[in-house]
C-alpha cells in the first residue's frame, strides 16, 4: 500500500479508514466494530502536538492514525506497550482508554522500558497531556512477563523493542513470554515489522503468530516501519 509523501489531514484519515477496514476484512478487527470519531482524535492529537517531547520518533502520522483506531475499535480494558520509549506509541493505543476525555472506569494502561531516563520522559509527557490514573510507566524488562503481566488479562500488546546485539529479533521471545496472560480474543501490534533494518530479524515473524495460535494475522505497510498486526481467538 504505497503512501504519497505529501497528504492533506482529510487525505489521511480517508486512507487510515481504508487501512482499518482491510483489518476488518481480515479479521484483525470485529466486523461490526465502530469507525474511529476522526474528529476526537484530532483534538487528541492536537493535546499531544501541544504536551509531548520526543526526541526522535520514526512514526508517521497515518501510522499514529492506525494505532489510534485499533485502539478506538478493539476497545481494550488493558493495554500493555513494550518498549515504550518517551511513550509516543504509548499515546496513540492508549488515547482511546485513558487520553484525555476518555471513560477510564476499570481500564488499565503499562509501558515498560528499561531505559529508566525513557521512562522518566514517558511519565511527564503522559501526565502533561492529562493521561488518567490508570497509565502507568514502568522501567523494567519486558522479557519478565511474569512479573509485569501478572494478574491481569491483556487486551492489547504493543510490541517495540529493541535487544542491545538482537535488535528486534526478540519479539517472538518476548511475545511466547507475554501469551499466557493475554485475554481471549487479545490484539498484539508488532512495530518495524516492514524496516529494511530489521527484515532479517522479523521475516518469520507472521508465522511465528499463526504457529502460536493467532486467529489472523496481517501485515499493515503504511510506512517504512510497518505493523503487523494480530489477532487471537476469543
Amino acid at each position: 500500500m504505497p503512501v504519497p509523501a505529501t497528504l492533506t489531514v482529510r487525505q489521511t484519515d480517508a486512507l487510515a479508514d481504508r487501512v482499518l477496514e482491510r483489518c476488518r476484512a481480515g479479521g484483525v478487527l470485529d466486523a461490526d466494530a465502530a469507525s474511529p470519531d476522526w474528529a476526537r482524535f484530532h483534538e487528541f492529537r492536537a493535546e499531544l502536538y501541544r504536551t509531548f517531547v520526543v526526541p526522535t520518533t520514526t512514526l508517521t502520522p497515518l501510522a499514529a492514525r492506525v494505532l489510534y483506531g485499533l485502539s478506538a475499535m478493539h476497545r481494550p480494558t488493558s493495554v500493555a506497550v513494550l518498549g515504550c520509549y518517551a511513550g509516543n506509541l504509548m499515546a496513540w493505543v492508549a488515547g482511546p482508554v485513558l487520553g484525555p476525555g476518555a471513560d477510564g472506569t476499570g481500564r488499565s494502561v503499562l509501558g515498560l522500558d528499561v531505559d529508566a531516563q525513557a521512562v522518566a520522559l514517558a511519565e511527564s509527557n503522559l501526565t502533561h497531556a492529562g493521561f488518567g490514573a490508570g497509565a502507568r510507566v514502568v522501567a523494567g524488562d519486558a522479557f519478565d512477563a511474569d512479573t509485569h503481566a501478572a494478574g491481569t488479562a491483556w487486551d492489547l500488546l504493543l510490541i517495540d523493542i529493541d535487544v542491545p546485539g538482537a535488535r528486534k529479533s526478540g519479539y517472538p521471545r518476548v511475545l511466547e513470554r507475554w501469551l499466557p496472560h493475554l485475554a481471549p480474543g487479545a490484539m498484539v501490534v508488532a512495530h518495524d515489522i516492514c524496516h529494511p533494518v530489521f527484515r532479517w530479524d522479523l521475516d518469520r515473524y507472521p508465522d511465528f503468530v499463526r504457529d502460536r495460535g493467532a486467529a489472523a494475522t496481517l501485515t499493515l505497510p503504511v510506512d517504512e516501519c510497518g505493523l503487523e498486526v494480530s489477532r487471537w481467538p476469543g
